[in-house]
């Protein structure tokens, strides 16, 4: 019996030790400026039927993989200090999405974020936000909500314009929100 315990424990430890990375690079994240918290809405709807988290060691890795094939993405990928997606099914209760939406469109107003795109169309909502610093954008917020899910996606680091496109096709994510897993 003890020794079942002491297993238990030290299972219990090495994933403690494994998961700290992860937490550690998190909290680096939350102090840039191009960082935007989403909240935890997994207490209405449960586990995010999607949800990328991405830091920057990660992408430079991907980013000196893909060096030799595609020097343009690699450098988009050394240039980013994470990549966020987080998407919940709504169906049942989509009041606390709209309202968590709200909520995080109020703060990245309040942290100086600016409007790139607003899409108001039925019971659909689109923005797009963008932390400027001087002339260099180091963060992206986009997010989507209609009466089926809603979806948060925050892109850390320097950022051109120009290149967005080519970044969330790198993970295939579509600015409209969808997310294509083959």
């Amino acid at each position: 019996m003890k020794l079942q315990m002491l297993k238990t424990v030290l299972i219990g430890a090495f994933c403690a030790l494994l998961s700290m990375p992860v937490l550690a690079q998190e909290d680096e994240l939350k102090k840039l400026d191009g960082y935007i918290d989403f909240g935890d809405l997994s207490a209405t709807y449960g586990e995010p039927s999607i949800s990328i988290n991405i830091g920057g060691t990660l992408l430079q890795f991907v980013g000196a993989m893909s060096e030799s094939s595609d020097p343009e993405a690699a450098k988009i990928m050394s240039e980013l200090k994470g990549v966020r997606v987080f998407g919940y099914p709504i169906e049942r209760d989509p009041a606390v999405a709209r309202d968590k939406f709200t909520e995080v469109k109020s703060t990245l107003k309040k942290k100086g974020w600016e409007p790139v795109v607003q899409i108001n169309e039925d019971d659909e909502q689109v923005l797009i936000y963008m932390k400027l610093n001087e002339s260099v954008m180091e963060g992206m917020t986009v997010m989507t909500v209609d009466d089926e899910e809603v979806m948060f996606i925050n892109i850390i680091g320097k950022l051109d314009p120009r290149q967005i496109g080519k970044v969330m096709e790198g993970f295939d994510v579509h600015i409209n929100g969808k997310v294509d897993v083959d």
